[in-house]
């Protein structure tokens, strides 16, 4: 039951509400080689509205992606200053902060803690046996190979 929910935990921190950095909405996911951390830009209460560049992970590491409802900051485990720490023989715990600096004087920099944990155990590899791990099949075909022209170029024949 242990390792299901290991396998299951990709997901520690669902929604946090940091009431010192004025509600925002937190979500972490992580694997054995990424984090992903998604901000909800506006508060809890709606009366501020989070600017993308007021926000940033770790050591300085901006929003990587910007969407209407939500900023994403997608990095590596070993990007950012995260903190890598082994809990157990197949569990990992990953720590950041996340700093918020408005832009408005009158409020003050926060630093929120952040933590996700996963399993050595990923769920995109197959292991065969004790010794082996291998990928499951590929739906690209592999053997694909383009001609010249197909790519623009002209064949100088």
């Amino acid at each position: 039951m242990k390792v299901r929910m290991a396998l299951e935990a990709l997901l520690l921190l669902a929604a946090l509400m940091w009431p010192c950095a004025e509600n925002m909405y937190v979500k972490i996911l992580c694997s054995l080689d990424w984090i992903m951390i998604q901000v909800v830009p506006s508060t809890h209460s709606g009366y501020r509205y989070i600017f993308h560049d007021e926000l940033h992970l770790g050591m300085n590491c901006p929003v990587t992606r910007i969407q209407t409802y939500v900023y994403d900051f997608v990095y590596r485990v070993n990007d950012c200053g995260i903190r890598t720490q082994v809990v157990s023989e197949d569990t990992i715990l990953f720590q950041t902060e996340l700093y918020y600096n408005p832009r408005d004087l009158g409020h003050n920099c926060h630093k929120i803690p952040l933590e996700c944990s996963t399993t050595r155990k990923s769920v995109w590899l197959t292991p065969v046996s004790t010794d082996e791990v291998t990928l499951p099949p590929s739906p690209f075909i592999a053997d694909f190979q383009t001609i010249p022209e197909e790519l623009g170029l002209l064949s100088l024949n």
